[in-house]
């Protein structure tokens, strides 16, 4: 969350946290005086496991009985990235910053010397000893609210820093001590399944710039992936807030998985401010509903990511029929672990939910706040569309997908059909995207054998000399209206880039120049969007025009080149529609939004079906 916090300013810790208990029959979460996330299957809701975890909430709101995520009154953002996911949100101007309201503080090192020597008796050549160990703990961690680490987890980093430097290492209560003379004021808690659980040090985090960041392996992060969701052991709730794994042992250097989501999510900022108080005032409701609903979906939202990082698919449907149609909370249901900052949270019944959701402001709210937390799960999911990703998964998510719009509708069924319209847009668009890019992902597996056999590549290389690019041109250039020496420079490139056998990330790379090239001339200008779906119909029918001379030759590489161009114009696709959204300050889950919108309205007028990816080459 270190990398994507001064990306997302507005995330503001509140102080004070919830306990969630936790099935181990159902593997579903529920707040502890709440109705529960999910209805335990089969009834069983006794003699399960507990865990809690912390969440934030505005403390003026009271006791409410549905499932959702804090937004407090100042914008909307969800910050993904190392293993933790915070959602922040609100309507009003104030600003807070994650890193600027810890209730612990770090100590200096002559500080914390003193405290040592005066509380715990150590003698001055001992202080000069653990200099070293006080150092490496204020270069590497830092205060912060809403945030924990396991203790297993600092004491085998300082473990392997004494190892790599040769240092004799102090006992782990020792080390305890020594934490807390430089970290002033910070606070354990046990969070865990019940005879699972393991201490946590609250209010400390890793630093962003911490070299401890990369010790965690994608291998950890694909291996979680493979398993068939119905076999893998959940992870816990507060799992997410650990900046690290529970290990030391993996040694390898490079970014982690959520580490590359953070970096993904940079220009999805979004500012979500309107006016709504004088309008709510005049129906009969006040700040305090607005603030209740604001908290209420931001714990769904969170809720939704945890589900979804966990490959726990099938569990949204019950989150989203807990929060559109809540219903009371059983008697016997579970009970959460004692907390002593446990505050009552607030309430929102189900007709001044659907009343709130009827005006357009808060619906435009809420849609914005979608679009932030689709693109972040998606990016979850699929950080990298080269990369790639076991068969299992691919299949998990998209089923997962096909089911999304009709779990929403369902849940939703008691909701004005405008209501319903607008969540499930931003859902249909979401799921399309998850189609669109595992089979972009699958598209680029089968393409990666091609390029790495010299064979293949070299009879592709003689079929393409072949072709009659001059009349390809001439026949091209009444539609495409061209600029003939661009169109000679990526002749000559193509074939260059091919002759060298480069790998796909190559193939990648020059994906992305041509179009940095093609569309320099447009950036900043409101005639960016329309030039770059002007680029996608050229290179679409250039391309097409290719193949066309290939077939009619009877070219012996014919599938391999079908196979590549297949993948370039995806790839092409995706990197125009993340352009695009970057142009216009929005997500690509936003972009294809509003592509899917005016699909909906064709199909509602004309009766026909038309593909939404040749609707965003037609729309603005």
């Amino acid at each position: 969350s270190e990398a994507v916090q001064h990306r997302f300013p507005l995330f503001c810790p509140l102080p004070r946290r919830a306990a969630y208990s936790y099935s181990s029959e159902a593997q579903i979460y529920a707040p502890a005086s709440a109705a529960p996330y999910f209805e335990a299957q089969g009834g069983g809701g006794g003699g399960g496991a507990q865990v809690t975890t912390a969440t934030s909430s505005p403390t003026a709101i009271p006791s409410h009985n549905m499932v959702g995520i804090t937004m407090d009154i100042g914008g909307s953002q969800i910050l993904s990235g190392s293993g933790a996911y915070l959602i922040h949100g609100g309507l009003e101007n104030s600003r807070h910053s994650l890193s600027h309201t810890s209730r612990s503080s770090p100590a200096t090192l002559e500080m914390a010397i003193e405290n040592l020597q005066k509380n715990e008796g150590i003698t001055s050549h001992k202080s000069s000893l653990l200099n070293s160990h006080l150092q490496w703990l204020l270069d590497n961690y830092e205060t912060a609210e809403g945030v924990s680490l396991p203790r297993s987890s600092l004491y085998n980093h300082y473990l392997r820093h004494c190892q790599e430097h040769k240092l004799d290492p102090v006992n782990a209560a020792s080390f305890g001590k020594l934490i807390r003379s430089v970290f002033m004021g910070l606070r354990t808690r046990r969070l865990g399944t019940r005879g699972n659980s393991k201490y946590h040090y609250y209010g400390i985090r890793l630093k962003p710039e911490s070299p401890l960041n990369r010790l965690q392996e994608d291998t950890q992060y694909m291996a979680m992936r493979q398993q068939p969701i119905h076999q893998k052991q959940r992870y816990r709730a507060a799992q997410k807030m650990d900046g690290m794994a529970e290990s030391a042992s993996n040694s390898t250097a490079h970014t982690t998985p959520e580490q590359s989501v953070a970096a993904q999510c940079q220009h999805h900022q979004q500012f979500i401010a309107p006016d709504l108080g004088n309008v709510l005032l005049q129906e009969g409701f006040t700040l305090n509903d607005v603030k209740t609903l604001q908290v209420l979906y931001r714990r769904h939202c969170e809720a939704t990511l945890d589900v979804v990082m966990h490959l726990q698919f099938h569990y949204i449907e019950k989150l989203w029929q807990s929060f559109w149609s809540p219903k009371a909370p059983p008697s016997d249901g579970p009970t959460a672990l004692p907390s002593s900052e446990e505050e009552p949270e607030g309430t929102l019944p189900k007709d001044k939910l659907i009343t709130l959701c009827k005006y357009e402001p808060i619906l435009k709210w809420m849609r914005s706040c979608d679009h932030i937390l689709y693109q972040a799960l998606v990016e979850i999911l699929i950080p990298d569309v080269l990369r790639p990703v076991p068969s299992t998964l691919t299949q998990a998510i998209r089923n997962f997908a096909k089911s999304l719009e009709g779990w929403l509708m369902n849940a939703m069924s008691e909701f004005p059909p405008q209501v319903v319209q607008t969540k499930v847009g931003v859902v249909s668009a979401f799921a399309q995207t998850l189609r669109r890019y595992t089979s972009l992902n699958h598209l680029a597996q089968a393409a990666r054998a091609v390029l790495q056999n010299t064979s293949q590549i070299n009879q592709m290389l003689s079929d393409l000399n072949r072709v009659d690019f001059a009349n390809v041109q001439e026949q091209a250039s009444w539609v495409c209206q061209c600029e003939e020496g661009m169109v000679q420079k990526l002749e000559q490139d193509f074939k260059l880039t091919l002759q060298q056998q480069s790998s796909l990330d190559q193939w990648a790379s020059w994906l992305d120049n041509v179009v940095t090239q093609v569309l320099k001339h447009h950036e900043g200008s409101p005639s960016f969007p329309k030039a770059a779906r002007q680029f996608l119909l050229k290179w679409s029918f250039y391309s097409s025009m290719v193949i066309r001379d290939l077939t009619l030759r009877s070219a012996a590489s014919f599938g391999s080149f079908h196979l590549i161009r297949l993948l370039y114009d995806e790839y092409m696709f995706y990197l125009v529609e993340h352009r695009v959204a970057q142009a216009t300050g929005e997500t690509p889950i936003a972009v294809m939004g509003e592509v899917r919108a005016l699909y909906s309205l064709q199909t509602n007028s004309k009766g026909s079906l038309t593909d939404p990816k040749l609707l965003f080459l037609s729309v603005w």
